[in-house]
């Protein structure tokens, strides 16, 4: 695997595949494409399948199927953070997850609305209601239901500023609280997030 990190290091795509690489260690479930432009930033001007060929320089760890990032094995997983968290994490795991938690409450803040799916009327059956094509909630699937855990696994000394009044998540609970519960419903995930 060093052999593995020091190829990407010297890859034209170091940066953005160890953008990537840091968020694959860090994520609770393997992530869409989607919703891996949804939490980095620098990803999100790609196209498909300039993405796809970034991933696929960091191919010695990570795979694409289905549209859905994997590590290639556990033990990739376990050595990016045990062996090279220096290098695809330096600034810290705990830092990453604030990234994430920053980014997912930005990316809220431009997909979440009142009524989503434009279903017309609330109290519409859950079971009867289809993503729309293209589904508004594709990309923030992920940090619809994983935001808070992000937070709670961010740096201590960031996380005072992110709960005091007038902070971000102050901010988020009054703008997009209920347009989120509202989206959590219709991932079928309430319990979850």
């Amino acid at each position: 695997y060093k052999r593995m990190v020091k190829h990407i290091s010297d890859s034209k795509d170091a940066d953005r595949c160890k953008e990537i690489l840091a968020l694959a260690s860090v994520v609770y479930r393997p992530i869409t494409l989607d919703e891996l432009k949804a939490l980095a930033q620098s990803l999100e001007v790609l196209d498909q399948d300039e993405l796809e060929e970034i991933i696929g320089s960091c191919g010695s760890f990570l795979t694409l199927r289905n549209g859905i990032i994997y590590f290639v094995h556990q033990s990739a997983k376990d050595f990016l953070l045990s062996k090279a968290s220096d290098q695809i994490l330096p600034s810290g795991a705990a830092h990453q997850h604030h990234t994430i938690f920053s980014r997912s409450l930005a990316a809220f803040s431009q997909t979440l609305e009142r009524d989503v799916y434009e279903l017309g009327f609330p109290g519409f059956p859950i079971d009867q209601v289809s993503p729309p094509d293209p589904d508004p909630l594709a990309s923030i699937r992920y940090s619809c239901v994983f935001w808070v855990d992000h937070l709670h696994d961010s740096d201590s000394t960031e996380i005072n500023s992110i709960l005091r009044d007038n902070g971000d998540v102050d901010g988020f609970i009054r703008e997009k609280y209920l347009y989120w519960l509202e989206s959590l419903s219709l991932l079928r995930s309430m319990s979850e997030g």
